[in-house]
């Protein structure tokens, strides 16, 4: 008897405590609705000048699309983010492309610099960055740092974080690890984007830190793709930053010529082989629905011939477990690039258990060798690539604000083929007798590892 009133007092806490969770989750959810209300209040010019120049049917018509205009049209349509025509990109390898990009770009700027990463470190790569910065504001530019309260922890619990506040660089904390904050904890600002002078931006997967040039012995050779971008994405970029500022500082940034620069008619008519047809695509829990899952459903769904995709944390549910295993009941080919070293266990050993349901439908799946892999890419037949920030787990999904940029170009889409098949040549196929020959320590993990799934 005692042990089963025991048992139901722990059944009894247990409830009450995912009661909670779950209330708060819904409350919080209402608090970040705001925000995308304020963002639907705010940069109506720049929404309506991108609007007017390029629908989906005159895209269809300029850049002579032949497929998919149905992921244009489910984008545009629920994130309320318009096409873009005349951006021109840079695809940056690793941090030693990023960086030198990044410095080189930051030198030039007259106006502002604004940042928005996940993971700010306080080391050396980050002081090279903030160096920079300060020197930035010496020149009366305007600097705008956003970190997230978690990812960047070390940051901005050390001396160095109050030093550049005094330096002059306008600094924030996405939910900082206060206990006030206990109950946003889950939800976090994982997107990174730098937007320079309204003309030059940066977004992708890698963050700032000596580990994502190497220079950490327990993740070894980073691997990571990053995009330099120019033209009319990077206003939306830009608007993606204005509205997190926002809702951390409460300062609204002008709508005006300095930080959302309008672009001529002749520019935005000029095509040839550097001016492409983009779209930015935002998503977290400040949305209706979660474009960080829906987007790449849609593109599986639309593959005529092939998915490939990139990831460090393979935790999907079953709605995109399901969607690449009917792809390859359709004859796409779908090859999946995951890291065999992790720096998330939990992650990892989730992993194990969606690749059985995925090896025997005939996708293919390769483990990274040569170091960590961190990129998060995505190839759909010869005409869409994404790079952004979005992982394939739930947390991504659900609980993550994310910003990532899907490119209609064959030209990006060759070259996002070749980085493809230059990683798969550090990668080894995961068969199917290396899941099933598992130590059963390593099984455990999985079943212990899956507990915590919904939140990986």
């Amino acid at each position: 008897m005692t042990l089963l009133i025991i048992l139901v007092i722990v059944i009894g806490i247990i409830g009450l405590a995912a009661l909670y969770v779950a209330g708060q989750h819904v409350y919080l959810r209402r608090q970040f609705q705001k925000k995308e209300q304020a963002d639907g209040r705010l940069f109506q010019r720049v929404r309506h000048n991108l609007n007017e120049r390029l629908s989906v049917k005159e895209a269809e018509q300029r850049f002579k699309l032949e497929l998919h205009t149905e992921v244009l049209q489910f984008i545009k349509a629920n994130t309320d983010f318009p096409l873009t025509q005349n951006d021109r990109l840079r695809i940056l390898n690793n941090g030693e492309e990023l960086f030198p990009a990044l410095f080189e770009e930051i030198a030039k700027a007259k106006h502002h610099v604004h940042i928005l990463f996940y993971t700010v470190q306080n080391d050396h790569i980050s002081n090279k960055l903030f160096e920079k910065l300060e020197q930035k504001v010496q020149e009366g530019v305007q600097v705008r740092l956003l970190v997230d309260g978690v990812g960047s922890h070390s940051l901005i619990g050390g001396k160095r974080f109050k030093e550049l506040q005094k330096r002059g660089i306008q600094c924030s904390v996405f939910t900082p690890p206060r206990l006030r904050f206990l109950p946003y904890m889950n939800f976090r600002n994982h997107r990174k984007i730098v937007v320079i002078d309204g003309n030059v931006a940066f977004t992708g997967g890698l963050n700032v830190g000596d580990e994502y040039v190497h220079r950490d012995p327990n993740t070894g050779f980073w691997r990571d793709v990053h995009l330099l971008i120019e033209g009319e994405s990077v206003l939306l970029m830009q608007r993606i930053f204005a509205t997190d500022w926002y809702y951390t500082t409460g300062e609204l940034l002008e709508e005006n010529e300095q930080f959302f620069p309008t672009f001529t008619t002749e520019e935005t008519q000029q095509h040839d082989q550097g001016t492409i047809l983009a779209q930015v695509v935002p998503s977290g829990p400040d949305m209706t629905r979660s474009m960080a899952k829906d987007s790449y459903l849609k593109v599986i769904c639309a593959a005529k011939e092939r998915v490939w995709l990139g990831t460090p944390y393979f935790v999907p549910d079953q709605e995109m477990i399901e969607a690449l295993k009917q792809a390859r009941k359709r004859g796409i080919e779908v090859k999946l690039i995951v890291p065999k070293r992790t720096d998330n266990p939990l992650a990892h050993y989730a992993s194990f258990h969606f690749h059985k349901q995925l090896l025997p439908a005939g996708v293919e799946i390769y483990l990274y060798e040569k170091g960590f892999y961190h990129a998060k890419i995505a190839l759909v037949d010869n005409y869409i690539a994404n790079i952004g920030s979005v992982n394939l787990d739930r947390r991504s999904f659900y609980y993550s604000f994310e910003a990532g940029l899907f490119i209609y170009d064959r030209h990006i889409c060759q070259r996002m083929e070749t980085i493809f098949k230059q990683d798969l040549k550090d990668c080894k196929p995961l068969l199917p007798e290396q899941l099933y020959r598992q130590p059963l320590w390593a099984k455990a993990a999985t079943q212990l590892s899956l507990i915590m799934a919904p939140w990986l």
